[in-house]
């Protein structure tokens, strides 16, 4: 994932609201933040609830 700095510059946006927005996809589980290595996605974990249901 861009840093937070690129995101910023990129949508025009304040850095604030990128740090902001990243942190609150770190809170849902949609990303890890490893220190000194960046943004990643997270992995989906099976049985999330999040598949298609069945009729």
């Amino acid at each position: 994932m861009p840093s937070e700095n690129h995101l910023a510059d990129e949508y025009g946006v304040a850095r604030l609201t990128a740090r902001r927005a990243a942190r609150e996809l770190r809170e849902r589980g949609l990303i890890v933040t490893v220190r000194g290595k960046g943004s990643f996605v997270a992995e989906r974990p099976s049985g999330s609830g999040n598949e298609p249901r069945q009729a």
